[in-house]
């Protein structure tokens, strides 16, 4: 691996807008095959906010990837805690632990905001628009409700203020738990996912090296786990020899590299090569 890019896990997302599914396997297959440790895809519905035309099921595709594959992780990214409700979201997860063999990552998302590009989506379907501390709200309850159906095989009464569950049939069978990655554009999810993820992905918006020094100084002051995952979001560039610049904040752990159908299957085995992933 080049000195540069030592320590720091490099993986894909790929865009479910206009792509087939087996584009999205392929390019999976061939992104494990050039070393890449991790892979991932949207949670949407359409992406005609984007006027990227349709879209496809992350879990669909997720479940196809892992059952195509053998090492890299897999996971959505992210999961819209606005349109999957805990239960559906702790099954969906232990099938793809099941696939994966124990591979899955859960990254989840607060869902999109009143005037924001996706608010559209959610608009289409009757699903409501919260503000900014609802949504916080609304997300600390589906991941604990989602740890607690996990860890209880879904034989809970809970009542919450989001949610209402009774006690359920099984949900999950002997499968791990996944990490709990929280998808972050600002200080305010970032320092929540401190308090109730196992990690934060950050998206490059101009707080990006302010956040970081923030959880960089949280993390020294012991207020999350040593091993708290920390990655950044950017667009896979194929004309760079790398893929794009290598984050230089110490305290990322992991690069998340956006590519969009068709997906530059040379590209991807050529940045492979030059990180030294390939085995």
């Amino acid at each position: 691996m080049s000195p540069a890019a030592a320590g720091i896990r490099h993986d894909l997302v790929l865009s479910s807008f206009g792509a087939s599914g087996h584009e999205l396997v392929a390019a999976a297959q061939q992104a494990e095959q050039a070393g890449f440790h991790g892979i991932w895809t949207y949670d949407h519905i359409t992406g005609a906010m984007l006027g990227s035309g349709y879209s496809r099921d992350c879990f669909a595709v997720l479940g196809a990837i892992a059952a195509t594959t053998e090492r890299v992780t897999i996971g959505p990214l992210v999961a819209n805690m606005m349109n999957r409700h805990p239960a559906q979201l702790t099954v969906a997860m232990a099938t793809l632990q099941s696939l994966s063999n124990g591979r899955a990552v859960l990254g989840i998302g607060a869902g999109a905001a009143p005037g924001s590009l996706f608010a559209g989506e959610h608009e289409a379907i009757g699903t409501p628009l919260l503000g900014a501390d609802a949504r916080r709200r609304r997300l600390g309850e589906t991941i604990r409700l989602f740890r607690t159906l996990w860890a209880t095989n879904g034989q809970i009464n809970h009542e919450g203020e989001f949610f209402t569950v009774s006690p359920l049939g099984d949900l999950v069978a002997d499968e791990a738990i996944p990490p709990i990655i929280v998808g972050a554009s600002g200080p305010a999810l970032a320092e929540f996912s401190l308090r109730y993820a196992d990690g934060v992905n950050l998206l490059p918006t101009p707080q990006l090296s302010s956040t970081l020094d923030s959880i960089a100084e949280q993390t020294t002051a012991g207020a999350t786990d040593a091993g708290f995952d920390v990655s950044t979001y950017d667009n896979f560039d194929p004309d760079h020899p790398l893929g794009g610049p290598l984050p230089t904040h110490p305290i990322v752990t992991r690069r998340t590299l956006a590519l969009k159908a068709p997906f530059p299957l040379h590209s991807i085995r050529r940045v492979g090569r030059e990180l030294g992933l390939t085995p």
